[in-house]
């Protein structure tokens, strides 16, 4: 199999772009596949919008390593691949991990979402990013997620994930490159009602404090909801003086995500 000739980005700078969780999106820039062999699965090179530095997909084996242990099991970067021409109404795409020894092919949902494998480090070298689509008619974007569930959030593990989110940067990256990762700055909730409060027992007594809606904060409702087109959000942010036990009560249907610095 022959190696991309484009050329890397050092490795702090690779894991740097690579860490900009915001939705950042990716291009696919792949050489052309042969004309005796038409549905051979391509070789793709994933590199950053705004940079024609590919990224290997060993860097990004790397990067998902380091996520996982410092993401103390409770974040993940889940990715999305759709065809850039919002009209395309052919097959759907497919991804695999290709080597010369392997083939790992890429389970996708319907949305197109799906997660990237960690490979052994020796393994990861010699991967690459395949699909059978045409160069550079795909996007892949990628987004930071959280393994909790609404029901099980406090204020405790509201701290905690923010001081995950301060590992992330101070153990992944140099000081002169943290710049280029947004912070975690609060964890959203976002439900189809607006309506959140927060629960826990202070001297034998069961208090409630309703948690105020975060006006700029929104998310896009799913697709199976044909009445909002977008849901509400609050925000904590770790630093309020509620107690850790402060257990949060949401509606049916709301989702977790991270508040990036804006």
């Amino acid at each position: 199999m022959k190696k991309s000739v484009y050329p890397s980005l050092p490795r702090p700078a690779l894991l740097g772009l690579a860490l900009l969780l915001s939705a950042s999106a990716f291009a696919q820039t792949p050489p052309a596949p042969a004309a005796s062999a038409p549905t051979q699965l391509e070789t793709v090179q994933v590199q950053m919008v705004k940079d024609p530095a590919a990224l290997p997909y060993e860097q990004m084996n790397k990067v998902l390593s380091k996520l996982q242990k410092f993401g103390e099991g409770l974040v993940r970067l889940d990715f999305k691949l759709k065809h850039k021409d919002p009209n395309y109404s052919g097959p759907a795409p497919k991804l695999a991990l290709i080597s010369e020894e392997n083939y790992l092919p890429i389970r996708m949902d319907s949305e197109g979402k799906f997660a990237l494998p960690i490979l052994p480090p020796e393994e990861a070298k010699n991967a690459d990013l395949a699909t059978n689509m045409p160069k550079g008619s795909l996007s892949i974007s990628g987004q930071l997620e959280i393994n909790v569930k609404p029901e099980d959030l406090d204020m405790g593990m509201v701290r905690r994930m923010m001081k995950i989110g301060h590992s992330l940067r101070t153990e992944m990256l140099p000081f002169y490159l943290r710049w280029l990762m947004p912070q975690i700055e609060a964890i959203k909730i976002c439900s189809p009602r607006p309506e959140w409060e927060l629960n826990w027992r202070e001297n034998g007594q069961l208090m409630g404090l309703p948690l105020q809606m975060d006006a700029k904060a929104r998310q896009p409702a799913p697709k199976d909801d044909k009445v909002l087109a977008d849901y509400r959000c609050t925000l904590l942010s770790g630093q309020e003086r509620w107690p850790d036990s402060a257990k949060l009560i949401a509606p049916e249907g709301s989702k977790l995500s991270v508040q990036l610095s804006r």
